[in-house]
């Protein structure tokens, strides 16, 4: 009987040894990997996104994210960091300055090139592209912005709009036979693809008049070495969308065409899809609804993206839907390349509109950025070898809900009656307006509130980085105990080309 035992408990054992073998060799594939970076979106951030559009006791599409990681976001020479610098950090796995360093260390006459943390010269989307993934990029901001552009471009400060574009179609400097494009980009940005002389469209959109005008700087087709990237994109096979009718009517070919396979450009506004300015500034702008949406009426009167009825760029694609066509695109380039796709996809609207103090424009941007990971949680039940890590580098402007509700809020006492300060809270349409009204809780009850701010730059942060899908559990099991900005690098790697966690960590 005990050897009889002996041998159950030894077979078990193999069993179990053998189980757990097939079980690493699974998760050891490579998987698609979604990264989501809702810009300046903190736990705070989180928290009044849910009590305003799902309620106190509502749930988020964020709240189903199984597992959670601490973010930890420092720079090599400041505590926080800023877009491009955690961009870097992001794409290539390096602790760079934060000035403005941009896919190399240190800005302007200082900058300098860098490689990824492993060993690659470029980052872990130009890595990916030119060892056949399909790689693709979403951003409700412009696409040449920190937090797309340097998973593409090597500059020597982020304002070189012109140049991070020109990488876009010709590669970096010294790798242009060498650099594969993404097969995907959405977002805002047409001033930097078009020439500068570029004449206004009219009745007639062509690929060289220009069809945005930023509606708060008037700014437009900037380009001023005379190229016009539309046209020579377009001349290479691809699809260029500029309005909401070109993007539906592209979704519904998708539809109809299940074996299409397009590589596609999208640029929905001059520059930022969004308006980033205080409430203030819209409304004198005439970026204002007469009255709420009937649709969405918590969206409130403020044209929070797009430009003012009756322009090209109104109610452009929002960046969920931008997000749901790039996952079809890359699905279908992935089957055909038969290899695994990793998208980059970026809310910058919470970041901007925090840094302007503008409530809801934050509120609409974060109920975006939800909106994507509702779609890319849909994408992992049809697609389970899929992996999805969302991140944000810093906290923006630190929003924080007030209620019950108060026009002002004392700051930074002294015990002075004299050096008593006292800032102006947010309503719904900025200072001294009707407070914000949260969905109801689970009793019924809607409560008011408004909206405090810390001041107009970003900050520390308390950030939670959230995870879902392929192999999320074990990223959590590796880095539960620390998990910083270069590690979105380590493991968008390891999933991405089916390697170990420990790979590439710093």
């Amino acid at each position: 009987m005990r050897l009889q035992h002996l041998a159950l408990v030894l077979g078990s054992l193999v069993t179990a040894v053998g189980s757990a073998w097939a079980q690493s060799q699974s998760q050891s594939q490579p998987a698609n990997v979604i990264f989501v970076h809702p810009d300046g979106a903190a736990l705070n951030s989180w928290n009044a996104a849910r009590t305003y559009w799902k309620g106190p006791d509502g749930r988020l599409a964020w709240d189903l994210m199984p597992e959670m990681l601490v973010y930890r976001g420092h720079m090599s020479d400041r505590l926080g960091a800023t877009s491009n610098g955690g961009a870097t950090a992001h794409a290539f796995g390096q602790r760079v300055k934060g000035g403005g360093s941009f896919g190399r260390d240190g800005s302007r006459e200082e900058s300098v090139e860098i490689t990824a943390a492993s060993g690659y010269h470029g980052s872990v989307l130009r890595e990916a592209a030119n060892t056949g993934h399909p790689v693709g990029l979403v951003n409700d901001g412009d696409l040449p912005e920190p937090g797309t552009g340097v998973y593409w471009a090597e500059a020597s400060h982020r304002d070189e709009a012109n140049e991070i574009a020109r990488q876009f179609v010709d590669g970096r400097p010294g790798f242009e036979d060498v650099d594969v494009r993404p097969v995907v980009a959405l977002g805002g940005g047409e001033a930097f693809f078009l020439p500068d002389d570029a004449p206004p469209c009219g009745d007639r959109i062509t690929p060289d008049c220009y069809l945005h005008v930023d509606p708060l700087s008037g700014d437009r087709a900037a380009r001023e070495d005379g190229r016009n990237l539309v046209r020579e994109l377009l001349g290479d096979g691809w699809v260029v969308l500029r309005t909401r009718a070109g993007f539906e009517d592209f979704a519904r070919r998708l539809r109809a065409e299940p074996g299409w396979t397009p590589r596609v450009l999208g640029l929905f506004a001059a520059e930022d899809v969004f308006n980033d300015t205080t409430e203030e500034r819209m409304v004198a702008a005439g970026l204002v609804r007469d009255e709420p949406s009937r649709l969405d009426p918590r969206a409130g009167r403020l044209i929070t993206h797009g430009s003012p009825p009756g322009t090209p760029g109104y109610d452009p694609p929002r960046a969920e839907e931008m997000h749901d066509v790039a996952l079809e695109v890359l699905r279908r380039h992935a089957e055909a390349a038969g290899k695994p796709f990793l998208l980059v996809s970026e809310v910058e609207s919470t970041d901007n509109f925090g840094n302007k103090n503008n409530a809801l424009g934050t509120l609409v941007g974060l109920r975006s950025a939800d909106r994507v990971i509702d779609a890319s949680l849909r994408f992992v039940r049809r697609n389970p070898r899929t992996f999805v890590l969302t991140a944000a580098d810093s906290d923006g402007s630190s929003l924080q809900v007030v209620s019950p509700p108060r026009s002002t809020v004392r700051v930074n006492p002294t015990g002075r009656s004299e050096d008593d300060v006292r800032v102006p809270t947010d309503g719904m349409l900025g200072r001294d307006t009707a407070p914000f009204v949260a969905s109801a809780d689970d009793s019924g009850r809607e409560m008011e509130f408004t909206v405090a701010w810390i001041g107009t730059v970003d900050v520390h942060g308390g950030i939670l980085s959230r995870l879902a899908g392929w192999r999320a559990e074990e990223v959590h099991g590796r880095y539960a105990s620390r998990f910083t900005n270069t590690d979105v690098y380590a493991v968008t790697r390891a999933i991405l080309f089916g390697e170990s966690l420990g790979a590439g960590t710093r």
